[in-house]
This record gives structure tokens, sequence and C-alpha cells, in this order.
């Protein structure tokens, strides 16, 4: 028997007292489990994410679910786009590895870096343009 208090996660079906361990889906409006802690074991029947307008939001497994098939479903989705610029392999492209990396050490003034920019041509020369008769103007 559950007490008043208890929470039931439409997920899962199993209930909590801690009402810091549901939340509400933003889909589909049902309350589940989410541990909204990194360091503590708790259950999570679902997932929260970043939204396009509405800050983070708070989606069911169910609802996620869902959402997944509709992206696989067409690869020419934006939110599919979206996602394959965003995976690891783009990341790490965009990212120097720690090996890569070198640290300077600060100094007073900063290093003149040598230049590799063609010198400067000289300017065309110019023609110059010849001066128009004073006429009546009408």
């Amino acid at each position: 028997m559950t007490s008043e208090t208890t929470l039931l996660c439409a997920i899962c079906g199993d209930g909590t007292e801690d009402p810091r361990l549901v939340t509400e889906c933003t889909s589909c409006d049902r309350v589940f489990h989410l541990n909204p802690y990194n360091n503590k074991d708790h259950r999570d029947c679902g997932d929260a994410l970043v939204g396009p307008t509405q800050g983070v939001e708070f989606w069911c497994n169910v609802c996620l679910e869902q959402l997944n098939a509709e992206i696989n479903a067409n690869p020419m989705d934006p939110r599919a786009m979206l996602d394959e610029l965003a995976g690891p392999a783009e990341l790490r492209a965009l990212v120097r590895p720690a090996a890569q990396r070198t640290e300077a050490a600060p100094t007073s003034a900063p290093a003149a870096a040598p230049s590799t920019a063609p010198a400067p041509s000289p300017a065309p020369a110019r023609t110059p343009v010849p001066a128009r008769a004073a006429g009546p103007t009408t």
C-alpha cells in the first residue's frame, strides 16, 4: 500500500517519497524518476536535455524512444543533422589533443611572430585626370 506522499513513476511503476527524485515529462506530462545527483545512486527513467527554446527539458524514456524513432526514420530531419554535428568524432576534430598543445612560458613582452605575408606591392601609377572645362551651366 502506498502513502499519500508516495509519488509513482509512470514508466517503471515504482514509487518514491522524495519529490526531488521525480519530475514531469516535457512531452507527455507523466511523472518519472530522474536522478538529479551525480554522486548518488538513484533510478533514472528519463533524461534532462537542453531544449531549443525552453532551456532544460525533462523527457521520460518512452517519449525519448519515440523522438529517436522519428529522427532515425527521416535522416533529413534537422534534429538528426544537429545530432550528427554534435557527435564525438566532430568534437575531437575541433579540439587539439593535449599531446599536441605546448605551453609557452610567460614573457614580459610579446614575441614578434615571423612574418610569412608577402611584401606589399607598390601602388599602381595614377593616370592624371584632365580637368573639366568650365562652361555655361543651365
